[in-house]
């Protein structure tokens, strides 16, 4: 979405509405999708502390719903794996 007119984020550069330069908006939405990527992997590899972490930054990034999706199965599961480690 365009910070400054709110019209739907189209993936060009500049906002079809209102001509403003997305060029940041494009670097921080590619960065938080990389960041999810790279939770998710976390995940598969068991890393559940990394998971976490990433996927929180990515949505401090960039809120998105299956971010926020995924930032709490991180957390659950850290949460889990650390009383498991307790245990």
């Amino acid at each position: 979405m365009c910070p400054v007119c709110r019209a739907r984020f189209r993936g060009a550069r500049v906002c079809s509405r209102c001509g403003a330069d997305l060029t940041v908006v494009m670097t921080l939405a590619a960065s938080a999708w990389r960041m999810r990527q790279a939770a998710r992997a976390a995940l598969a590899a068991g890393d559940m502390a990394l998971a976490r972490d990433l996927a929180a930054e990515s949505q401090r990034i960039c809120d998105t719903p299956a971010g926020r999706k995924l930032a709490a199965l991180g957390k659950w599961l850290a949460e889990r794996s650390a009383a498991a480690a307790r245990d």
